[in-house]
């Protein structure tokens, strides 16, 4: 829902209620109204309002019901299709009650005919997809309005979007999570799918590279010369892996290798295929894949990488052996079991030879860094995860 007033009871500066009735004036019985034959008050039955669950839209007398009718004409966008038909539903039930059908019948036709009006006149800016035809002719599709809108048009860009390439991918997940922020829309169910598309993420250049040397290994015999073309962006990468790390190369390297992935048919083996789009690779570290990776794990001062669950499996007395009693009581429970909120707090302060030590027991245990020292970029730098989380 946006934080605009959905009905007249809720409009408590009176500004909607003055932009609406100003647009479509209000019948002789509504504007004499009282004020509270018109919003009704805190003890009116559930019963008496169109959306029964949220006590929105009171229909108890003629004039709420008239009133109500034109804030939800203005506001049906913001309801799903089923509960929108619900609401409309009851107050033409409570219209023909009250014998003012025909008014409200009128004010909803001119509602809908200013609406289409509305829509043909609203910039580029306000669609998810615009799309100009060879012949100029341009199309226009999932507006944004409002939350539910946006909503509606993050479950179909999840669906359709492998009918875009990966610049259009780009442009309409960027709006669509835009108007997401403005109007507070839940696209919970595609966000991990538009930020992806956006590019909200990063990953490691040898990542990138083994990517694109991946496709070409699936695409040289058939596609020799393609696949040529494609082997010096992953050569180009591994001489320079710091330009690689840039959003704007990383753009392009999606856009390069989606063009690739369509010429050589090789898009029809995204998802049951198992082979990833551009952005599940290049892009696949999100700022929330980065706060998990660092709240799930420890680096220690030697640059090693832990999971906190493999620390919390070391038996208190073999961390007493090893790290001594001191060190044994304060990251464990009463000397019982380790304590991960403890790990957590006090692995990252040892001093080197403390985390050599420590180095050298999950050795002994088998239980490896997540992350080496060493090879940190094989993930992503440590530096850059930390960078994402705070972010």
């Amino acid at each position: 829902m946006t934080n605009i007033p959905l009905d007249q009871a809720h409009d408590v500066s009176g500004r909607e209620t003055h932009r609406l009735t100003t647009l479509y004036p209000q019948p002789d019985f509504v504007k004499s109204a009282a004020q509270d034959k018109l919003v009704g008050n805190e003890t009116l039955p559930r019963h008496l309002y169109a959306d029964q669950r949220n006590k929105l839209y009171p229909c108890h007398t003629a004039a709420a019901t008239w009133m109500s009718a034109l804030f939800f004409a203005d506001k049906q966008a913001s309801f799903t299709p089923a509960v929108a038909e619900s609401i409309k539903s009851r107050i033409h039930q409570a219209a023909e009650y009250f014998g003012i059908a025909g008014a409200v019948a009128e004010m909803e036709e001119k509602a809908a005919a200013a609406g289409q009006v509305d829509i043909n006149s609203l910039p580029d800016s306000e669609f998810a997809v615009v799309w100009v035809g060879d012949n100029g002719a341009k199309e226009r599709h999932w507006p944004l309005r409002n939350a539910e809108e946006v909503k509606f048009a993050s479950a179909h860009f999840k669906k359709f979007r492998d009918n875009f390439v990966f610049e259009d991918r780009h442009v309409i997940a960027t709006k669509i999570l835009e108007k997401a922020a403005q109007y507070g829309a839940d696209v919970s169910e595609a966000e991990g799918t538009l930020e992806l598309a956006a590019g909200f993420g990063a990953c490691a250049a040898k990542v990138a590279s083994q990517m694109i040397k991946d496709r070409v290994r699936l695409t040289q015999r058939q596609h020799t010369e393609l696949a040529g073309e494609l082997s010096k962006l992953a050569e180009a990468i591994d001489r320079n892996p710091e330009r690689a790390r840039t959003v704007e190369t990383r753009l392009k390297l999606a856009s390069a290798v989606d063009n690739f992935d369509r010429s050589t048919n090789l898009h029809r083996l995204y998802d049951a295929g198992g082979l990833p789009r551009p952005e599940e690779v290049l892009f696949a570290i999100t700022e929330k894949v980065a706060r998990d990776f660092m709240t799930q794990n420890v680096e220690t001062t030697t640059g090693n990488v832990y999971a906190l669950e493999d620390l919390e499996k070391l038996a208190v007395e073999d961390v007493r052996e090893w790290l001594g009693d001191d060190f044994a009581d304060a990251v464990s429970a009463g000397g019982v079991y380790m304590d991960r909120s403890k790990l957590a707090a006090i692995v990252p302060t040892l001093d080197r030879g403390m985390a050599a030590m420590l180095d050298r027991l999950m050795s002994e245990k088998s239980a490896g860094a997540v992350v080496k020292s060493a090879s940190a970029d094989s993930l992503l730098s440590l530096e850059r995860l930390r960078e994402l989380a705070r972010s």
